[in-house]
């Protein structure tokens, strides 16, 4: 195989093109050919690029990255002088999670995160531990989901159908009817899956969270509180690679993709022509459902079916600083609003002891119908709510008008439409294998156009280690293809080890408090 670095036709010297580019095409046309063409420069894409270029010693790649910077999900947004994660924060579970490692490896400034380090509001104000939002948090967290863990796992190993997560808890005996309860439900589910247990799989919940702090062998979280941002972990990984700089284009805003059983032809709004010979698509889920990119021809009705059924829901956290530190040191607050479910329930101090201390900047979490909703409200509007809770947990008179306030409208941007993927109520495994299946021509060596990212992660889907291993794994699995004609090779076997399930018997096990997300 003959590899080779491609510069922009734009980037060449006019004595080194030919005559006939010259007179052919337009100056603002450009046309770059290529073995691989990684779609996306986030966790997934960088690790794939990592693991041609390193584990396959494949260096003829590109990468197209529609935003200014490598990263995808994982940005910063600034709160005064404070760079704050607007979407990925948490490293969560440690141990051998490779983020972690990274993490380590690059000196990324993080610090553990204590979900039992809460303070407790209801409408009528403070409670403390011995109250009944405490009480029903302790009862769900302690005794409910430990019993739910345990019939996940009988349910999976003898193959009876799964549930919903509302189902299971339900079985469970968990059926909330006050606004603690349901504050207690949203903190430790909604705040995690970003939807209401109804709309979760009973199995696949439980199988993530078991995954991720068991299998790794530490249940931690660190919230990343470093200045340079998480980002750096994807950035710094993708330094690693050989001439990285020269084989990323950058503001490059995908419209089409053309797939053949020979090769692939990516179109881009800037006018950039790249035809490759194999090409993976990172593209997050919402923006596959919401037809953001033309595929030609259309994907097959399967792929189709498959990318429908999942969800990628919101995560929205919303920022503000103070001229003044209202709230106490605790690191997080649980808010049990009296009529609405999830409203303005979680929030964190940014201000805590070891984290931004001096920053007066807090943020709140809002998910599902909560975050749509607000997406589609004025600053203004969300502010207000935001600051009239505020007022309802600490006192009226004890908290001013935010001096700075932020946050991201995910769905509504077009690069991601959403945050992270859930495994939904209905979701089959074949669904989740056919939304990763190579499409091309019939057989497996015309299959061109290959799919990864955290929504193709069975064990880890919707965290960012998720991404790093289906990334991994499909940079594998498309190397066998471009060296082996297809044929699975012992790395491709190692990887696949570690992106697929892992023992039955470890669904059900037992947990400490639950905790947490990629997203955060």
């Amino acid at each position: 195989m003959h590899f080779r670095s491609i510069l922009p036709l734009s980037l060449l010297p006019l004595s080194l093109l030919p005559l006939t580019t010259l007179a052919l095409r337009p100056r603002d046309e450009r046309v770059l050919n290529t073995t691989v063409l990684i779609l996306g420069g986030g966790m997934t894409g960088v690790s794939a690029a990592h693991s041609l270029a390193i584990d396959r010693n494949i260096t003829d790649f590109l990468v197209l990255e529609a935003r200014h910077e490598l990263g995808g999900r994982v940005q910063q947004g600034k709160i005064g002088d404070l760079n704050i994660e607007l979407g990925a924060n948490w490293v969560e579970g440690l141990g051998t999670n490779p983020i972690w490692t990274l993490a380590q490896k690059y000196g990324i400034n993080n610090r553990y995160s204590n979900w039992s380090n809460i303070d407790y509001f209801t409408e009528d104000g403070w409670q403390d531990e011995t109250g009944s939002l405490a009480q029903a948090l302790t009862r769900y967290e302690e005794d409910v989901f430990i019993k739910a863990s345990a019939d996940a796992g009988r349910r999976k190993a003898l193959g009876l159908p799964d549930l919903s997560m509302k189902a299971g808890l339900r079985v469970a005996g968990w059926n909330p009817l006050t606004p603690e309860e349901r504050a207690a439900e949203y903190f430790s589910h909604d705040w995690e899956q970003a939807e209401p247990p109804v709309e979760s799989s009973f199995i696949g919940t439980i199988e993530v969270y078991n995954e991720t702090f068991i299998e790794f062998g530490n249940s931690d979280n660190h919230l990343v509180i470093d200045q340079g941002g998480y980002k750096q972990v994807i950035i710094k990984y993708g330094d690693e690679i050989p001439n990285f700089q020269d084989k990323v284009l950058f503001n490059e805003v995908v419209e089409t993709i053309e797939y053949r059983s020979d090769g692939v032809t990516v179109k881009t709004a800037s006018g950039l022509t790249v035809n490759a010979e194999y090409a993976l698509c990172t593209f997050s889920l919402g923006v596959l459902q919401h037809d953001d990119v033309a595929f030609e021809p259309a994907l097959p009705d399967w792929k189709q079916d498959a990318i429908a059924n999942f969800h990628l829901a919101t995560y929205m956290k919303i920022f503000a600083k103070f001229p003044t530190k209202f709230w106490n040191d605790t690191e997080f607050a649980l808010y049990a609003d009296a009529d609405e479910r999830g409203y303005y329930a979680v929030w964190q101090s940014l201000d805590a002891p070891g984290f931004y201390e001096g920053s007066k900047s807090i943020f709140a979490t809002l998910t599902s119908d909560a975050a749509y909703h607000a997406e589609l409200q004025t600053d203004e509007e969300v502010q207000a709510d935001f600051v009239a809770v505020l007022r309802d947990m600490y006192g009226a008179e004890n908290v001013p008008d935010p001096i700075d306030f932020t946050f991201p409208r995910w769905t509504l941007d077009p690069l991601f439409r959403g945050t992270f993927t859930n495994w939904g109520a209905g979701v089959t495994v074949k669904q989740q294998d056919d939304m990763r299946a190579p499409v091309g021509g019939d057989a497996e060596t015309e299959r061109r156009l290959f799919f990864a990212g955290e929504h193709t992660s069975r064990k880890y889907f919707g965290y960012l280690h998720g991404a790093f291993f289906e990334g991994r794994m499909a940079a594998h699995n498309l190397g066998d293809c471009v060296l082996f004609n297809c044929m699975e090779s012992d790395g491709t076997t190692l990887a696949k080890r570690d992106a697929m399930e892992f023992e039955l018997n470890k669904v059900g096990a037992t947990h400490g408090r639950l905790r947490k997300r990629m997203w955060g």
